[in-house]
């Protein structure tokens, strides 16, 4: 792996991590507030941004060394992930809300505080303070 996937691998790393702790404050304070099924759903939520950042992570880990071509095939290869990634989270939304029968404010509400916090920790890690 090159210097940059390793870079994003470890940015990658902290990110599940927030994602994590994120998606444990959000079904507690579900819990706490509405009841139990609604701490189901925003884990469930929680639990699919997980699973996408994971996908993302998993294909950076098979990016390649920057060989004679430059950057364009490892380019290529990040954003042949992003289709199947989209395709999985779309489809397990749509089994936790239509199958589970998940209530689906509290997982909608997860599943974005769990992007939000991909956002915000994989933007402190690639542009940290001087």
């Amino acid at each position: 792996m090159s210097h940059a996937g390793e870079i994003l691998s470890q940015g990658i790393r902290s990110v599940l991590l927030s994602q994590v702790a994120i998606t444990f404050m959000t079904a507690a304070i579900a819990f706490a507030f509405l009841g139990s099924a609604q701490a189901v759903a925003a884990s469930y939520g929680g639990g699919v941004a997980l699973i996408s950042t994971w996908l993302l992570g998993r294909r950076i880990s098979r990016i390649p060394e920057v060989n004679q071509q430059g950057n364009s095939i490892n380019q290529l290869t990040l954003f042949a992930g992003v289709l199947p990634r989209f395709i999985v989270t779309l489809a397990l939304l749509a089994v936790g809300i239509g199958w589970l029968k998940l209530a689906p404010i509290p997982l909608i509400v997860a599943f974005a505080l769990a992007q939000l916090g991909f956002a915000i920790v994989l933007g402190i890690t690639r542009h940290p303070r001087a």
